[in-house]
């Protein structure tokens, strides 16, 4: 089935029925999401930047899925946040609307251009608290980003089997061998960062696959070892 096009609305700037409302009025054929309380469905095909409201940051385009997993590290206001892997920040920004954008996210990623993008997202959508940084996860963090953190979030890079409605030339590019190669660089960036979470903080993993060995497998191991 094709995926539908889905956006979250940014919270700190607008509530989601005043949105919906908007768009509406302008005949544009949009409905609550079921899944997540942020979300909003559009007709495919729809100009995001036409839309009345992008240019004054009131939402940011993220799959229903993708938005859950922000609910799941739940930021508190005040709180310093790692986002590991975190291009081109929807999760990021996401974790920023949910604490009120009070504390500090932490974003991380090994791309120049993906840390360029999430600061893009973050200045649209009026986001202060989030400081977008080039560093690599599965290595030694620099001096300044090693925390503690009171959340961890490490979306980790994965063979994407769960986007295949969005992607479906997935299906012709990988094999098992991108499976193994991804479930060891998974469980290097979850080792390297773990080390940097507070006593009793909260530490989320999440991919967007459907594979055993790069979900349920990396999280057993990783737990076994510590």
């Amino acid at each position: 089935q094709r995926a539908p096009l889905v956006v979250r609305v940014n919270q700190t700037k607008t509530p989601r029925d005043e949105l919906l409302k908007r768009w509406q009025e302008c005949a544009i054929a949009a409905d609550s999401s079921a899944i997540s309380p942020q979300g909003i469905r559009l007709p495919t095909g729809v100009s995001i930047e036409r839309l009345p409201g992008f240019a004054e940051g009131l939402f940011q385009v993220q799959s229903e899925a993708s938005q859950l997993v922000s609910y799941l590290v739940d930021p508190a206001s005040g709180e310093t946040i790692l986002d590991a892997c975190a291009a081109p920040g929807g999760k990021a920004t996401h974790l920023a609307e949910l604490s009120g954008d009070h504390g500090k996210i932490i974003a991380i990623d090994t791309s120049a251009r993906g840390v360029e993008r999430i600061t893009q997202n973050a200045r649209r959508l009026g986001l202060e608290s989030i400081q977008a940084q080039c560093a690599d996860a599965k290595k030694t963090l620099p001096a300044k980003l090693v925390g503690p953190y009171d959340r961890i979030l490490v979306d980790a890079p994965c063979s994407g089997l769960g986007t295949l409605r969005s992607h479906p030339e997935i299906k012709w590019q990988r094999d098992d061998s991108d499976i193994a190669r991804l479930c060891a660089l998974q469980a290097r960036i979850l080792q390297s960062v773990a080390q940097h979470l507070k006593g009793g903080g909260v530490l989320v993993y999440s991919t967007c696959t459907l594979t055993v060995d790069e979900n349920e497998r990396v999280v057993e191991n990783f737990i076994r070892k510590n």
